[in-house]
């Protein structure tokens, strides 16, 4: 009988799920890089970096795409550290600690602006257990529960700027914030789009479409995100779901991220397979539901709902049950936004991680 481990690749969205919605998103969909586990190995120690890039310059309007007049961007980048400790056979600690780097150009007061922020996001600890483990022949099965919590680490300053008096007025004019003038003022000035936000009317302009909680780089909120994955392999041929669930609380500036859907199904086969090392491509389908987030007093923000899918291929490997890795791409097949919000054109994910 050959029993084989292997790394089952969870991604996003979240991917967002791969999905994406908003830079927000993106940082939630990273999580499924980082919580992938294979067979837990009683005394095991896991050590693990997985990064995910995300580039968003798409701008939607109530799922629609409109003219991104004003070039705005958000390239995301978060990479996360991860530890893990198996005390037995059915069950798994980890610690998931994400870096978070950012890159932009957005309006702010009526001129395009560039920016940057650094730093660290929300410390994640889970458990995962194990329940059911199957394997017989060219047969495996292996169910994977697991919760957790979010801690409140990451900057969440960016959020002060959802309740700032008339943070979303006034964008009108298109220049550059450095005093040069902006290489596509000519198209903006054709292209201008109604300056709407929350249902109120600024006159005309060119919107911002990255707002505070898209830059946060924490929530301000204990977060509690639980789910569960299903691998399953007969004889080369993989299939592999998953789903997770996300329970926000309020956090900074009374700000609450909703709590949202994250599935992901993806199948494939081994390209290369042994007793020790194997190598696997598989496509992955995953997307993401969350509805709007809220303010002081339950006010909605009207830019933050999303419903989403990607597509895109993976490549697994391990080698000598030690050294695990992933290669994805993920590609936005269906985007339903509303309001008016920067998505992404594509995602990048990779992860290494060494069992000793």
């Amino acid at each position: 009988m050959k029993t084989v481990s292997f790394r089952h690749a969870l991604a996003g969205f979240l991917t967002v799920l791969s999905i994406t919605r908003d830079a927000r998103a993106c940082d939630l969909c990273a999580l499924y890089t980082a919580i992938q586990v294979e067979n837990p190995v009683e005394g095991a120690l896991r050590l693990g970096v997985a990064e995910q890039f995300t580039d968003l310059d798409r701008i939607q309007r109530d799922g629609r795409y409109v003219a991104n007049s004003a070039n705005q961007y958000l390239k995301a980048s978060v990479t996360q550290v991860t530890a893990q400790y198996d005390p037995s056979e059915a069950t798994s600690l980890q610690l998931v600690l994400p870096v978070i780097g950012r890159s932009y150009r957005r309006i702010e007061d009526g001129v395009a602006a560039r920016g940057s922020d650094v730093g660290i996001g929300d410390v994640s600890l889970l458990a995962h257990y194990v329940p059911l483990r199957y394997a017989d022949g060219d047969t495996l099965a292996r169910l994977r529960l697991f919760a957790g919590v979010e801690l409140p680490t990451g900057d969440a300053h960016r959020l002060g700027e959802e309740s700032a008096p008339g943070h979303h007025g006034d964008e009108g004019a298109i220049e550059e914030s450095d005093g040069h003038a902006d290489e596509h003022g000519d198209e903006v000035a054709s292209h201008a789009l109604t300056n709407k936000h929350n249902g109120v009317d600024h006159g005309p302009g060119v919107e911002n479409a990255i707002h505070g909680h898209d830059l946060a780089l924490g929530s301000g909120s204990f977060d509690f995100p639980l789910g569960a994955g299903l691998f399953t392999q007969w004889n080369r041929f993989i299939f592999a779901s998953d789903i997770q669930y996300n329970i926000r609380t309020q956090g900074a500036y009374s700000y609450q991220y909703a709590n949202d859907w994250v599935w992901g199904v993806a199948v494939g086969r081994y390209l290369y397979l042994d007793d020790d090392s194997q190598v696997a491509l598989r496509a992955r389908l995953s997307g993401q539901y969350k509805d709007t987030d809220t303010g002081k007093g339950g006010a909605e923000f009207s830019d933050t709902a999303f419903n989403g899918k990607f597509l895109g291929p993976e490549i697994t490997a391990m080698i000598n049950h030690r050294l695990q890795g992933l290669l994805a791409l993920d590609i936005p097949l269906d985007v339903n936004n509303s309001d008016l919000q920067i998505t992404p054109g594509y995602r990048l994910r990779a992860a290494l991680t060494y069992r000793f």
